[in-house]
């Protein structure tokens, strides 16, 4: 259908004479861009470019029509004229901003009655990410981004909190109008190999992006149901527009990337225990407790003497220089009736870990058809296919866990040559297929270079998005929109331990081909009419259905027969499992009714039944209502607008069902690939489910204010809210004695009471230099108020005496822990030997922030522009297990302490009460320390850089001599350097995961990557 609407476009326009002119700003002279002119009573138009020149074609005797948001509307008559300069002033009631909610409709948004944040195509283009979730950091109040490492990787968002124990606490993301397929955001977590995936908003092509809406919570996402529960982020894709011609653009983003920071290394000793060398390769270790360096010809881990000598940059060296280059060539045509717009976006990544990059190419076709003045046609089709090579894994069996810890003499170009066949004497070790690690052959720890050479961790992914939308419009009042969408994404993943690996010798493999589909048809009926002289109301009434599908199937097989060769038929052990299809559908029916008085006061009542497919018949109808209401007092306050432009008061409430995944009603059971003695035996599961499960209930209400003054030089908008969760669905822990791990409960009540301000403005506007600003900042309070009788805590994670946890009077996401052990006067405790001792675990912080906050600034000077972004993390608490690794492993400066000499700790012994004379060496001291999780829990406390932009626009007397119509080149960069930052090694605001199992705790991530680099724009 699309490829026929494409030849379809054709259009008879009169044009007979260009006319060309500019326009400025009436009270800086600054050029206006983006200045819409239309030719009046046709949809011939075209838009002001960088220097605020226009050019259209149209009749002599034609009457122009400029406009743009915040200045008043002009319609000038051409009279024969083929130049036309115009001059725009600010119009106060011209500043009714618009933005896009619910269902994709568009509202004035003063006359909402809740919080909207909107952002537009530049602010996630200029310093471009190929996630489209890390653009939104620091830009957003109360929107908090984690975001794990690796490329490919994805990141978790929550908006006011987390609402739910089911790990569901993200927010929808809605392409077009369409919510679009989730899979792949809550992965990762494993301590031991975390594999962070990607999906949902990362496979949205940026250079796409017209703007994009923030609905913060069910208030304002309550017409698309259960699944916006957490909020929704509304993404709004680029079109063609009708009237304008040809047009074509070039957009070029490519960055450098390089470890914005690495722990501290200590480079004053090297491998060994307890201060001496290893003494022979049978027991050569890892660690760093060896002596001081002193250049001595000593054992080295390939078996030959070596210089004892520091390599302080081994770590570093490591890391290669990544390259990420987004390169977007899009093409666009409008003619009187029609509209359409091509785009290719091709990213290609290297990765700073070697031989790991990610490949991906985006097809993006879009194209809208008035087939009447009634009817009209809007389709879109999106094609992406991206490909990842070795993904990199988190945890204590990750890649970095071996680059990390690495001993302070080992030369980085040893490791390169991983396995025998890469020395020239090769002689020299026992094994030729064992990897050749720091600590030798055949021992549990890993060669990085082996592991990113020999092993694979490789991803495809294909994906397609598109709709169809065909609108109808019975009368000037009354419309109709029927609407179909399908989001189809099929996975392969690659996972192998190739023969010879320092954990699994014999080597393993896993294959596995995922699909997962979601469809969306909706309709809406629209009616806008006047009631009244001073009453107007809209009415929307529609209805929806989702059918969402997952299946899958893994094959795994072990202990390879031929060594290194890589295929399923060559191991020995063979398993699979299939994950049948699944299929969930939810049928809904809503409405809004949105009532307007006076244009000051606007109360809007939506209404929403779903039926969901995956709970019981009596529970699987839920309705849910939500009210608000927009005041705008500026008129009783200041009419003539002297000083006070808006000024609005706002509150809303909602209740919004939430339901859960298919198949958690009825039992069933798994039949084993191989039985018992041959047998044919049925596994039982580990969760009982519930034929009785309740949709959860989230109830939320919202109170702000929001002003506009001085000329709308200066706003403001503050929002107080409050949101409570109950009938939460979730496997509760219960005894072995039930012949289950967990039963499949409705349980507790969360609760999450925040606010949120943005305050800005121009405070400078000169005819040649303009200074727009804007400082955002927002505070959460996360409470888990009850589980269920007799259940205080549920597990989320955990690593040895470390837990995450969600517990009742504190909150999801709680860090648990051991602190050093003291007696009843709060001295330090020591044993025998005089080693630290660890207590009792405790309560230790709580892995979200206390508030966030960005601040950003744009300064213009004629064709120069400076932008950044300022954002930080206040608050909050991770557990930095990498740390106490560094320290276990002696290779942290922090363990330079006590090399020398020793320590007696200042404690009590515990055996004797007395004050502790043993005395016991920096290791001994170190391990026992480094077994205290409290010395580990770090504030999250970080300010950093995190955008950077300065561009140039060529002038219009440079570009047009060439053909161009727009040129603009920028140097760029991310996570430049921080202000501030509390925690040691890691940066505070990753993490292992995107589910809740993932926060908290940072094991092992590849280094944050500082990135420059240039942004060129070129249009035709």
């Amino acid at each position: 259908m699309l490829a026929a609407m494409f030849f379809f476009f054709q259009s008879i326009v009169a044009q007979e004479q260009v006319v060309t002119g500019n326009v400025i700003d009436g009270e800086t002279g600054m050029p206006l861009m983006g200045v819409t002119i239309v030719e009046k009573g046709t949809n011939n138009g075209t838009t002001t470019d960088f220097d605020g020149n226009y050019t259209i074609e149209a009749s002599p005797n034609a009457t122009l029509t400029f406009s743009m948001i915040g200045y008043g509307k002009q319609d000038i008559p051409l009279e024969g004229k083929s130049t036309l300069d115009v001059v725009m002033s600010v119009d106060a009631e011209a500043l009714d901003e618009v933005v896009v909610t619910s269902l994709g409709l568009t509202r004035e948004k003063k006359s909402l009655g809740y919080a909207v944040t909107e952002l537009q195509s530049e602010e996630v283009n200029e310093v471009k990410d190929y996630n489209v979730a890390n653009s939104l950091v620091g830009k957003v109040p109360g929107l908090v981004v984690n975001q794990s490492s690796g490329v490919g990787s994805g990141s978790r968002i929550t908006i006011r909190g987390n609402n739910t124990l089911t790990g569901n606490n993200q927010a929808l993301i809605v392409v077009d109008g369409i919510p679009i397929d989730a899979s792949g955001n809550e992965t990762g977590g494993s301590i031991f190999n975390s594999t962070v995936t990607g999906g949902g908003i990362t496979d949205i092509n940026p250079s796409d992006i017209e703007s994009i809406s923030v609905l913060k919570g069910p208030n304002a996402a309550a017409l698309y149901g259960s699944r916006a529960a957490s909020g929704v982020i509304l993404i709004t894709t680029k079109k063609g527009k009708m009237g304008r011609g040809l047009g074509i653009s070039f957009n070029s983003n490519v960055t450098f990337e390089n470890p914005m920071f690495l722990p501290d290394f200590q480079n004053e000793y090297g491998q060994g225990n307890n201060g001496a060398f290893y003494a022979d390769l049978e027991n050569f270790g890892g660690s760093s407790w060896g002596p001081r360096f002193d250049g001595s010809s000593q054992l080295y881990y390939t078996g030959e003497d070596r210089p004892y000598t520091a390599q302080p940059n081994n770590v570093e060296d490591f890391f290669e220089t990544g390259l990420q280059a987004i390169n977007t060539f899009a093409i666009d045509k409008g003619g009187e009736n029609f509209s359409t717009r091509f785009s290719y976006t091709n990213n290609s990544t290297s990765a700073v870990l070697p031989n790991s990059d990610l490949q991906s190419h985006n097809f993006n076709l879009r194209a809208l058809i008035d087939l009447s003045d009634k009817f009209h046609i809007d389709s879109k089709a999106t094609y992406f296919t991206q490909d990842i090579d070795n993904r990199v894994n988190l945890g204590t069996e990750g890649v970095l866990a071996f680059v990390y810890r690495m001993p302070r003499n080992v030369r980085i170009d040893d490791l390169k040559k991983y396995k025998p066949s890469l020395w020239e004497d090769s002689s020299m070790f026992g094994d030729e297929y064992a990897a050749i690690s720091y600590a030798g052959q055949n021992k549990s720890i890993g060669n990085p270079y082996w592991m990113l050479n020999e092993d694979m961790n490789d991803e495809r992914r294909d994906r397609f998005l598109g709709f169809t939308k065909l609108t109808y419009e019975f009368n000037d009042w009354l419309s109709l929109f029927a609407r179909v969408g399908g989001d189809v994404t099929n996975s392969r993943t690659e996972y192998v331990q190739n023969y010879g690996h320092h954990f699994f010798y014999t080597g393993r493999l896993n294959y596995g081909t995922f699909k997962n589909t979601e469809l969306n048809g909706d309709f809406l009926f629209s009616a806008n009419k006047d009631l009244s002289e001073k009453l107007n109301l809209v009415a929307n009434v529609g209805g929806s259905l989702s059918k969402r599908t997952s299946e899958g199937v893994i094959v795994r097989g072990q202990d390879f027969r031929l060594p290194s060769r890589v295929f399923l038929s060559n191991t020995n052990i063979q398993t699979s499992s299939h994950n049948p299809l699944q299929i969930k559908k939810v049928n809904s029916l809503y409405g809004q009714l949105s009532f307007s008085y006076d244009d000051f006061l606007y109360l809007d009542l939506t209404g929403r039944n779903d039926w969901s497919s995956t709970l019981a018949e009596d529970n699987r109808s839920y309705f849910y209502p939500s009210a608000s209401l927009s005041l705008l007092v500026d008129r009783f306050i200041d009419p003539d607008k002297d000083f006070l432009n808006m000024l609005k008061l706002r509150g809303s409430w909602a209740d919004v069902g939430n339901d859960t995944d298919p198949y958690q009603l009825f039992q069933t059971f798994s039949v084993p690939t191989q039985g018992y003695l041959g047998l044919t035996v049925l596994n039982g599961p580990e969760v009982r489910l519930n034929p009785d499960l309740k949709p959860e209930s989230v109830q939320s209400s919202e109170f702000g204010i929001e002003f506009n003054m001085f000329d709308n030089r200066f706003f403001g908008d503050f929002s107080v809210y409050s949101i409570r969760t109950t009938d939460m669905i979730y496997n509760v822990p219960v005894p072995p004695g039930t012949g289950f791990s967990f039963f499949k409960e409705n349980v507790g009540e969360v609760k999450n009471n925040g606010f949120e301000a943005v305050i800005g403005g121009t405070p400078i506007r000169t005819e040649s230099f303009k200074w727009e600003t804007s400082l955002n900042f927002s505070k959460n309070d996360n409470e888990l108020v009850a589980l269920i009788d007799g259940l205080e805590s549920l597990p989320l994670n955990s690593l040895g005496s470390f837990s995450v946890r969600a517990s009742v009077g504190g909150g999801i996401g709680d860090l648990y822990g051991t602190t050093w052990k003291t007696n009843e006067n709060g001295e330090r405790l020591v044993n025998a030997e005089g080693l630290p001792l660890a207590g009792e675990v405790e309560k230790l912080g709580n892995a979200q922030p206390d508030w966030i906050g960005g601040f950003s600034n744009t300064f213009t000077y004629n064709n120069w522009s400076l932008r950044f972004l300022i954002d930080g993390r206040f608050g909050g608490e991770i557990y930095s297990a990498t740390s106490s690794y560094l320290d276990g492993a002696g290779v942290s400066e922090r363990t330079l302490q006590y090399r020398d000499g020793g320590v007696v700790v200042d404690a009590i012994n515990e055996e004797t009460g007395q004050q502790n004379t043993a005395e016991i060496t920096g290791q001994e001291y170190w391990g026992g320390y480094s077994g205290i999780t409290s010395n580990y829990i770090y504030d999250q406390t970080n300010v950093r850089l995190r955008e950077f932009a300065l561009n140039y626009r060529l002038p219009s007397n440079v570009i047009d001599g060439i053909g161009l119509n727009q040129a603009s080149i920028g140097l760029i960069g991310r996570n430049l350097f921080f202000f501030h930052k509390d925690a040691e090694d890691v940066d505070p605001d990753s993490s292992i995961g995107t589910g809740l199992s993932g926060q908290g705790i940072s094991l092992n991530n590849a280094p944050t990557l500082r990135s420059f680099g240039l942004n060129v724009n070129i249009k035709f």
